[in-house]
């Protein structure tokens, strides 16, 4: 906006409403503003002005009764102390503002102004004082302070002073000590939110009856202890609840089940819980998303499936045994299950086939038999991790089915047979691990005809929630009915690089990778591997590949990680994979490579360890140079040529000659009588030699 817009602004005194917010507006508001005398809102958020705001000319706009001024470069004094004459002012928005503690907040001054909603949270990790001037609001209704560090060992006069109030919110501040409760109920209170503190003890037991009529209740990291009141059970609106990550120990009590009934949002994670994951005996059949992980939960009731509209269940990393459980057959909306590293047994249900299933994490149990069609329908699927467990048979030919798989994780069992081509019609796949198991026969070339691009389609998980209003920091706080896009978390684990890593929902957006590694794989690497360009990491080893590396992979721009040891490879390294430069990790080891090792800027920081037990491998790193007269022919092996002896042959070859030559003996002593009593007396005379030996060192 040019200078004679605003010139053009401030001729307009009858205005009463000004937005200008996200126009990516700087430098100081002009000083011509103080003529809009009748403004009574004003929205500057999302800008880059700069300057004092108490020189500014919003000082003198006493008609103001909202202002928000977030996502600018003002300096702001915390005490609000310049618009303390601003009477009719109900409304202050600055979110991620930069706030200053001056001596005016010391003074003793009592604002003309009575808010009903502030909003205020700080740029940086600056630490500032609760404003004063809040001390002497009474007609507050929201009020959110989130990300500010403020400190202190209550906020209960915020409650106490404000009768009219609907929500507070206090996350990601430095508030410490027992959690107090007010003296008498609050009904009308609906959003309570003091995550990221430093709050302790127990849990009042009376938080129930208290705040009646909470609907959103978030007390997440913190350090709780103690279990979960029963008192629960009487706040009947109740929507979300989240308490992870605290100490809370115990069972989850039953009048949690039975008088939250609206719950649709239960977040429990990280706590030392026990028992089962919900009472035998419940009434949460509007729960949409169950986040239990982290605990000592062992047992999943018959009662988890009256849970019809349950979307999200993530119960990994518990203690939880036994087959796995047919209720969870039940969730027909499932769209997220991680129930990774707890101990199911038994084969995978074919009941279980949720047609909006878009995450399967089951790795880390002991799963075991064949896979049954249980996926079959499972369109949508996009993550299916079952490493780490006992399966067996073949890879199953429905998987081309799953056409929008993106990552497939079936690593650390004991599937056998080869890899089916129906895997190439997986053409959404980015990241697939087949380690670890009896996999043979030859590395389809078709896996050269996917793109195996990063995996950016993110899961999001929909909800239809009831929730009180939106969270302040969005607008149009009195809508009710909120449809919701949750985007997931993954964790997903891969071996790249030599070393497993986990790697989340961000780092998938710039990953993709193949491990077949640790299985019994055969014949030449196809040269149409060379094709994926976008290939992060290439894991082969510990195969029975044989034959050369395929002069294709130097358009392998991409790789990071490309792992090929331990196999039957022959001939040159080619000498184009000096220009891989994105290239960090190289190991060909434990070959029969020959040849000049590629120089290059990136082969120049790999050890000696990438080529160690290739006799044949000359220059740096290794100590052989090229130049050396003994040094055996380069040139890949040929019929006529010298070259490492096929230990395959070698093996056939020895067992022939050896059955040959005792026929031979044999048919010897069969033909000559003479020959086979010389040979029988030798005998003889050998055992009873042999006998008088052991008997004579006997003690």
């Amino acid at each position: 906006m040019t200078t004679k817009c605003f010139a053009g602004l401030c001729r307009l005194k009858t205005l009463q409403l000004l937005d200008l917010s996200s126009n990516e507006l700087e430098g100081n508001l002009p000083r011509c503003w103080a003529n809009l005398t009748s403004l009574m809102t004003i929205v500057i958020s999302s800008n880059q002005f700069t300057g004092d705001i108490a020189l500014s000319p919003l000082v003198n706009l006493t008609s103001l009764i909202v202002l928000e001024l977030s996502y600018n470069d003002f300096q702001i004094p915390i005490s609000f102390r310049p618009f303390f004459n601003h009477s009719r002012l109900e409304k202050i928005e600055c979110l991620y503002c930069d706030f200053l503690l001056g001596t005016d907040e010391f003074q003793a001054s009592v604002p003309s102004f009575q808010l009903d909603d502030i909003r205020l949270s700080a740029a940086g990790n600056s630490s500032v004082a609760v404003p004063k001037f809040l001390y002497h609001q009474h007609n507050l209704e929201r009020i959110y302070l989130g990300e500010i560090s403020f400190s202190g060992k209550s906020f209960l006069w915020l409650i106490e002073n404000n009768t009219e109030l609907m929500a507070l919110v206090l996350h990601n501040n430095s508030f410490t000590g027992p959690l107090q409760m007010p003296s008498n109920p609050i009904p009308k209170l609906t959003e309570l939110d003091i995550a990221s503190n430093h709050f302790s003890g127990n849990i009042p037991e009376d938080i129930g009856t208290s705040f009646p009529g909470l609907q959103v209740l978030k007390m997440s990291a913190n350090s709780f202890t103690g279990t979960i009141p029963s008192s629960f059970g009487d706040m009947a609106s109740l929507v979300h609840l989240d308490l992870s990550r605290n100490l809370l120990s115990g069972n989850i009590p039953n009048s949690l089940g039975m008088g939250c009934s609206s719950l649709q949002f239960l977040r429990l994670s990280n706590n030392n819980l026990q028992g089962s994951i919900l009472p035998a005996h419940h009434n949460l059949t509007d729960l949409h998303s169950l986040e239990l992980h982290v605990n000592n939960f062992t047992t999943i009731p018959n009662s988890l499936s009256i849970c019809h509209n349950l979307v999200m269940l993530k119960i990994n990393l518990n203690h939880l045994d036994g087959p796995f459980p047919t209720a969870i057959c039940q969730l027909k909306f499932l769209q997220y299950l991680d129930m990774s590293e707890n101990n199911i047994t038994g084969i995978l249900p074919a009941c279980f086939s949720p047609p909006d299933i878009q995450f399967v994490q089951l790795s880390k149990n002991r799963l075991q038999g064949p896979l049954p069609r249980a996926f079959l329908n499972c369109t949508r699927l996009q993550v299916l991790a079952l490493g780490h467990n006992q399966l067996t048979g073949p890879i199953p030919i429905w998987f081309d089915s799953l056409s929008s798989l993106n990552i497939l994780l079936l690593n650390d069992n004991h599937f056998e047979g080869e890899i089916l081509s129906q895997l190439c019609h997986l053409s959404e796949l980015s990241l697939i691990t087949l380690s670890n198991n009896n996999l043979s026969g030859s590395i389809t070339p078709c896996l050269g005809n996917i793109t195996f691009r990063p995996f950016l389609n993110r899961i999001r998980i929909q909800q239809l929630g009831v929730l009180p209003f939106r969270e302040p920091l969005r607008p149009y706080a009195d809508e009710l009915e909120i449809y919701q896009a949750y985007i997931v978390e993954e964790l997903v684990p891969f071996v790249t690089k030599s070393n497993p890593r986990v790697y989340f929902r961000e780092m998938l957006d710039y990953f993709s990778g193949i491990d077949l590694s640790c299985n019994n794989f055969v014949g030449h690497i196809p040269p149409d591997i060379g094709k994926l360009f976008h290939l992060k990491s290439l894991n082969l080893s510990h195969n029975s590949l044989s034959g050369t590396i395929p002069v294709t992979f130097a358009n392998l721009t991409g790789t990071e990680s490309l792992d090929l040891s331990y196999n039957r490879l022959t001939g040159n390294i080619p000498s184009q994979l000096a220009n891989l430069d994105s290239l960090q990790v190289f190991n060909v080891s434990f070959n029969n490579l020959s040849g000049p090792i590629p120089q290059g800027p990136h082969f120049q920081t790999f050890d000696g360890m990438s080529y160690i037990s290739n006799q044949l491998l000359c220059g740096m790193p290794v100590s052989r140079n090229c130049t050396d007269p003994e040094l055996a022919p380069v040139t890949p092996r040929t019929r006529k040529g010298t070259e490492f002896m096929d230990m395959e042959t070698f093996y056939v070859s020895f067992t022939a000659a050896y059955i040959t030559m005792l026929l031979g003996v044999l048919a010897v002593l069969c033909i000559n009588p003479y020959w086979r009593r010389a040979w029988f007396h030798l005998v003889e005379v050998s055992l009873r030699y042999c006998y008088y030996v052991v008997v004579d060192n006997l003690p």
